[in-house]
């Protein structure tokens, strides 16, 4: 039986995934530097500074608490199910091959080999049911994973309503971003404001009506 594996890590990389686009995007609008400022021409004759921040992913995917309760949730489950199948499966093989070997060699009659077959078509079943919900437990992680994703982006943008940055980006080890400035990094700020937003979530859903 093949062994069966789920990726649950947190697809916040997507966010980095657009770093490259935007350091594109950047470089075509620089129009030069003066004494170590970049400008960005908005209209003719017209400049101004262009103020980029940055969020390190890999920051969030381990500290930020909704994750790490989502990936204890999702990995607890997935053992659960792990476990039953690999055990489901060795069984099977175990039963499996024996029945070829007592059939090949004569020791077992037709009837016996005939309710043997019908048990293994049925445990069978059991195991195909059980990666029917590994891959069903697979989906539900993706859609999680998009949800924090999209949480996180919109509380960036709730963040820089009064930080005002032109830019911010995520910012994660194996990304075309070489050096990030930490004068930079708001990364303190917008895991405080996200673990406080989740806190006060759990708080909420915690408050049962009278």
């Amino acid at each position: 039986m093949k062994n069966v594996s789920i990726v649950f890590n947190v697809v916040l990389l997507a966010l980095v995934g657009i770093l490259f686009f935007l350091y594109l995007s950047l470089k075509k609008a620089i129009s030069g530097n003066d004494g170590g400022n970049t400008k960005v021409t908005l209209t003719a004759g017209m400049q101004k500074p262009v103020r980029v921040g940055y969020v390190n992913a890999d920051s969030i995917n381990t500290n930020y608490a909704l994750m790490q309760d989502f990936k204890k949730e999702m990995q607890a489950k997935q053992s659960v199910l792990q476990n039953e199948y690999d055990t489901k499966g060795r069984a099977f093989q175990s039963e499996y091959a024996d029945l070829q070997q007592r059939s090949q060699a004569g020791t077992i009659s037709q009837i016996d080999a005939d309710k043997i077959q019908k048990d293994l078509v049925q445990k069978k079943s059991v195991i195909d049911n059980i990666q029917a919900n590994l891959d069903q437990l697979a989906r539900e992680a993706q859609e999680k994973n998009q949800k924090i994703e999209n949480l996180v982006e919109k509380y960036v943008s709730l963040y820089n309503k009064k930080a005002h940055f032109d830019y911010v980006l995520a910012y994660a080890r194996g990304t075309n971003v070489l050096y990030a400035n930490d004068s930079l990094d708001i990364t303190r700020q917008v895991l405080m404001g996200l673990n406080q937003q989740y806190k006060d979530s759990l708080q909420k859903s915690s408050v049962k009506p009278q």
